[in-house]
């Protein structure tokens, strides 16, 4: 622990606590983040892979959410040209479906004006016949035309770790692998924060100004564990949280290069075909897990793959037979509210438990606004009343290209990207994942460059690649138990 205290010490290195990071350290403050697991592991890794206004909060009312997200769609594309791709989406209108066609045009024209100035192109409305001639295996029975817009469709993880990498060239000190236990007083008047580097096998003590829990679904059990510790004999604090789980399908490429806005007819939810990276994520479910989630509470159902396998086969009939790729599932940190889940406000707040601060709530596309009014809440602490934050659209560092062999990309995501496992590499630093074998045969390279820069031995190397094919076999033995008849 330094003499010197640092202004920030952030709890969670999802987008949203990396977000916060580089803000701060791009206005020159010091700060380190603490990631228990990897970055971008939990929800951060497991979304939509799209920048998006939320089409569908429109019919909630939620206007001013939607024209900031709008915004936020922009900014991010142009900090991460690379990683993101503005993309064509169709959206089907049958006959019997809950939304008259004409309040579908009605919301299209909304999201086209409250995009403004930063709206990428406007919707357009087109009869059946030419929904069938873009996305000629679009169900037939009942069509009675399409609405398109778009929307942009990213690489969720690798947009994280960019982040996170544009965070450290500015000053942040980036900690995977290491939890937040407690916090106590500083011995210089700060807030001490106990953490434990899983990795290096040994604690640390880092004293600040203030601490942010950015923690995701987990913010309630950060919360209470940090705010508790302070004080001790404090009651633990109100639950913020009503966390739900959302999974995706990967599917080999369904479309014609459109992405897809479907109904469900079984709950009327909105499931999404995105293309991304020559493949089709289909999704997503919603299923409210307790706060905080339970060991299981990420893990997808063979309940929800059904659920999505069926809602696709109504849209997409014939190619839908294919099968499953992958399945990826993450937990959403929706605020408490009442009602369904699924209406629960995808806003976010930011509360104060005096020099803890915990940022709950919001959608990946918002990170940068979310980063912004959680520092404007710091700022007197901090020193910086009146003074605004910068944020300055400058490009964020771009990871290698996909056609490098895979010692390269290891190494790379050693010396630069913060990974210090075969997952890390092969799920969240590169898309190997989504190659037909799910990066097994990249994964023995993988390993072995990991070995070299990370100084594992060879019963290290062999642990660690045994770990990533056990994790690929019990995804396998899920798809195909979700695949025989119920």
């Amino acid at each position: 622990m330094s003499e010197t205290p640092l202004d920030l010490v952030i709890v969670g290195g999802g987008i949203t606590g990396l977000g916060v990071a580089r803000l701060a350290a791009r206005n020159g403050l010091t700060v380190a983040l603490l990631e228990r697991a990897d970055l971008a592991a939990g929800a951060s890794s497991a979304s939509s892979h799209m920048l998006h206004g939320g089409l569908r909060y429109l019919e909630h009312g939620h206007y001013r959410l939607v024209r900031e997200a709008l915004h936020e769609r922009t900014a991010v594309s142009r900090l991460a040209p690379g990683l993101t791709r503005p993309t064509r989406f169709v959206l089907p209108s049958y006959r019997g479906d809950r939304l008259p066609r004409w309040m579908v045009r009605a919301g299209l024209t909304m999201y086209d004006l409250l995009a403004g100035r930063a709206n990428l192109a406007p919707h357009a409305s087109v009869r059946a016949a030419e929904a069938r001639a873009l996305e000629p295996d679009l169900a037939g029975d009942g069509l009675l035309g399409a609405g398109l817009y778009t929307d942009v469709v990213m690489d969720d993880a690798r947009l994280a770790i960019a982040v996170a990498r544009d965070a450290a060239a500015h000053g942040a000190l980036i900690h995977t692998r290491t939890e937040a236990l407690a916090a106590r007083p500083g011995p210089v008047g700060g807030i001490e924060v106990v953490a434990r580097d899983h990795h290096a096998g040994r604690e640390l003590h880092l004293e600040a100004r203030a601490v942010v829990n950015a923690t995701g679904a987990w913010g309630d059990e950060v919360r209470r564990r940090l705010v508790c510790s302070l004080t001790p004999g404090a009651p633990d604090p109100a639950p913020l949280m009503r966390p739900s789980r959302g999974v995706h399908l990967v599917f080999p490429a369904l479309t014609r290069g459109h992405g897809l806005l479907l109904t469900a007819r079984a709950d009327d939810r909105v499931i999404f075909v995105i293309p991304f990276a020559g493949v089709s994520l289909v999704g997503t479910t919603e299923v409210e897990v307790a706060s905080p989630p339970p060991a299981c509470g990420g893990a997808a159902t063979i309940e929800e793959i059904r659920y999505l396998r069926a809602e696709l086969a109504r849209a997409l009939p014939r190619p839908s037979r294919a099968p499953v790729l992958a399945v990826t599932s993450g937990i959403r940190p929706l605020l408490a509210a009442g009602g369904a889940v699924g209406e629960a406000p995808r806003e976010h707040r930011v509360v104060e438990d005096g020099p803890i601060l915990t940022i709950a709530g919001g959608k990946y596309t918002s990170f940068r606004l979310m980063a912004r009014d959680t520092l404007a809440v710091l700022a007197t602490r901090l020193g910086r009343a009146g003074r605004p934050f910068h944020d300055p659209i400058e490009p964020l560092p771009t990871p290698l290209g996909d056609d490098q062999p895979a010692e390269r990309l290891a190494e790379f995501a050693a010396d630069a990207e913060f990974a210090r496992s075969v997952e890390d590499v092969v799920r969240r630093r590169t898309r190997l994942w989504l190659t037909p074998d799910r990066g097994r045969v990249a994964a023995g390279p993988v390993s072995v460059a990991l070995a070299a820069r990370l100084g594992w031995d060879e019963t290290r190397r062999r642990d660690e690649l045994q770990r990533f094919h056990d994790a690929l076999a019990d995804e396998d033995r899920l798809l195909r138990r979700a695949a025989e008849e119920p």
